[in-house]
């Protein structure tokens, strides 16, 4: 059994059999390397920097950089394979922080886990995973909202009620509303939703606005409609905002009064997890 605080000096890289040169040492912003290695977090090292990484067990090099050089498509310079998780990345604190030198080709990761490789020139960009990228869900379809039975749906509304009168939302008023109650919104952190918007008894010309909570209405159309007695819908997909504590707000907003129907059919999420 190798005594791991004796230094060994006698070793070095050049003494291994292969003909590629494979060097692993730790980096401040990446974790750890190995069959079966533990992830490498910030705590008390019980590997120094340059010696062989320890499977089963905390391995902290400090800021030395981790170099892997050679191999090929047939013989990877590292390889990992199992059924569990072989590589975890574990950031340094609990900042957003990204160190500034970032090499080309280095990993890092955020404290939200968002994963980030460094380019040329300095450049960084987040790396999109099934696990990580936004994905469009369908869901069965859920009413979110209908002015002309404002009290069955008066969870999904946070602010504006009042300017809903004898089932139409008044001209020039704005509802509020949150599609926080819909299954998947908050596990899978939904940062839009495709909502089917009708409206119905109109009085007259008119356009409807739906849009992001926290932001001033856009001059856009979301659905228009040119006289009195129509009904008319349209697929929309909407941006998620935060309206007071709510984070997966949106806005409705007309100027001309009549009744408002929404229906949610679909959701775009940024950590969609299994069974989604």
């Amino acid at each position: 059994m190798r005594d791991h605080g004796t230094q060994e000096s006698g070793m070095t890289t050049d003494e291994t059999s292969s003909t590629t040169r494979r060097a692993i040492i730790r980096t401040g912003v990446a974790a750890g390397a190995g069959l079966g290695a533990a992830a490498v977090v910030a705590s008390p090292a019980s590997a120094a920097a340059g010696a062989p990484v320890i499977a089963g067990q905390t391995n902290d090099a400090g800021t030395a950089e981790t170099v892997l050089v050679g191999g090929s498509s047939a013989n990877p310079t590292l390889s990992l394979s199992g059924t569990s998780p072989m590589l975890r990345l574990v950031p340094d604190s609990l900042t957003e922080t990204i160190p500034t030198e970032l090499p080309t080709g280095s990993l890092a990761v955020t404290s939200s886990t968002d994963l980030v490789i460094g380019g040329k020139a300095g450049r960084r960009a987040y790396v999109n995973t099934s696990r990580w990228a936004n994905r469009t869900v369908a869901i069965p379809p859920v009413r979110l909202l209908d002015t002309r039975a404002m009290s069955t749906y008066s969870a999904n509304v946070l602010a504006g009620a009042s300017g809903v009168v004898s089932g139409k939302l008044q001209a020039g008023k704005i509802l509020q509303l949150t599609v926080s109650r819909v299954a998947s919104v908050s596990a899978g952190q939904a940062v839009a939703a495709y909502v089917n918007i009708t409206v119905a008894n109109t009085v007259s010309a008119g356009v409807l606005t739906a849009y992001r909570a926290g932001i001033t209405k856009p001059s856009t159309s979301s659905l228009n409609w040119w006289g009195p007695n129509q009904i008319l819908s349209n697929l929309v997909e909407v941006p998620l905002g935060t309206y007071g504590s709510d984070p997966f707000s949106l806005a409705i907003h007309v100027n001309a009064a009549t009744s408002v129907i929404v229906d949610v059919s679909g959701l775009i999420l940024s950590r969609p997890g299994r069974g989604y």
